[in-house]
């Protein structure tokens, strides 16, 4: 496997299948709980373009992030970890 060189000046990371993935988790997560992301965007004081973004690709999560996230969610990191590194 070719390691992988971004390009200088693209947006090398938008849309890339691992973004795409934790969105659509995102997503699933979101919709199993009832929420909108307006809802999400009330829970946490951030504003719904914010799950907007990482549900389309565009923006991805560091680790504080996603562990915010599930606790927004009051999912489980673990577990939640555990589910995405099968996707």
């Amino acid at each position: 496997m070719e390691a992988y060189k971004p390009k200088r000046g693209e947006a090398h990371l938008k849309s890339s299948p691992k973004r795409l993935a934790i969105g659509n988790w995102l997503r699933e997560q979101r919709k199993a709980k009832g929420l909108t992301m307006r809802d999400l965007a009330a829970i946490s004081g951030k504003p719904h373009s914010y799950f907007g973004k990482i549900e389309q690709g565009m923006r991805g999560l560091d680790i504080l992030e996603f562990l915010e996230l599930c606790q927004w969610l009051g999912i489980d990191y673990r577990s939640s970890i555990n589910q995405i590194h099968k996707l």
